[in-house]
């Protein structure tokens, strides 16, 4: 049957459309298998490198404890300065600005920890120093003994908070500093209008610690020269500091000069008051502890 124009122009066309669509097809597909394989290609060609970043934010000062993970990463995109070692990472590492999650850890953003910690270190409690009203653990102190003239002095520098609550600090302490702290608690008692308190560093991973300023009476200091417990080292930064500071010491002597008749009995009341707060304290504490009968 012959077929009339119409239909062979119709067929025609027909045709001619799958066709086109046929070339399109191939061309779109022929284009897609190209840029796979550059994909590919250019995923075989990356140099992936382990780094460590943060798994939750830190502010300054804050040990990086275990608050890191290893992650493969493109080494395009790490830092010269990148931490690939675990043993950059110990447990005296700090931040030293805040850090963010997922921040990849260089050498510029930690150091660490300088206190060493000898057989002399031990955490001592404290609830007769006057705390900042955001003191927070994890803080870094100073505690400064002020006299009523309005003269201020460094007792111990910059002391990590490993707890507090209201009234009681709990931080780390060598033998020196302990001593140290029990004479000036007891020089602070004898004195009306003196102040024991403890002032925060602002930005603890990039400042250094303060030097200590107060000078302990010659009694401790000659305490502090026998006693076993204190390192050479810490001896010989003592003998130091009281040979430079003596105008310092004398300062204080003046102060307490002015409180000889009241001063034990000031001393008596506060010892008794930290006895009963740290009892207090101390029942509280072990009540806490109580599991409730079921």
């Amino acid at each position: 049957m012959a077929m009339n124009p119409m239909q062979k122009k119709a067929r025609t066309s027909f045709l001619l459309g799958i066709f086109l669509t046929l070339i399109i097809c191939g061309l779109v597909i022929v284009f897609l298998i190209f840029q796979l394989m550059q994909a590919k290609k250019e995923q075989e060609s990356v140099v992936y490198k382990p780094v460590y970043v943060l798994s939750q934010d830190l502010q300054s000062g804050d040990y990086i404890g275990t608050s890191y993970k290893k992650v493969d990463i493109d080494s395009a995109g790490v830092p010269t300065n990148a931490i690939t070692d675990l043993s950059y990472l110990t447990d005296k590492t700090i931040a030293k600005v805040n850090l963010g999650r997922g921040t990849i850890l260089t050498t510029d953003l930690i150091y660490e920890d300088g206190i060493e910690e000898t057989s002399d270190i031990r955490v001592q409690e404290y609830n007769m120093v006057i705390l900042p009203s955001q003191l927070e653990p994890g803080s870094y102190v100073d505690i400064r003994l002020r006299l009523p003239s309005g003269e201020d002095f460094i007792v111990i520098s910059k002391k990590y908070i490993q707890d507090t609550d209201a009234n009681t600090i709990w931080i780390k302490v060598s033998e020196d500093e302990i001593l140290s702290m029990s004479n000036a608690i007891v020089e602070a008692y004898r004195m009306n209008g003196s102040l024991l308190y403890a002032t925060t560093y602002s930005d603890a991973g990039i400042q250094n610690a303060a030097s200590p300023t107060y000078v302990a009476s010659s009694d401790v200091v000659q305490l502090m020269n026998s006693d076993p417990n204190i390192t050479n080292v810490a001896k010989a930064a003592l003998a130091e500091r009281y040979a430079n500071l003596q105008a310092q010491r004398q300062t204080i002597v003046n102060a307490l000069n002015g409180f000889n008749e009241d001063g034990l009995t000031n001393v008596q009341q506060k010892v008794e008051i930290e006895i009963e707060e740290q009892q207090t304290a101390r029942q509280q504490y072990i009540d806490g502890m109580t599991v409730p009968a079921q």
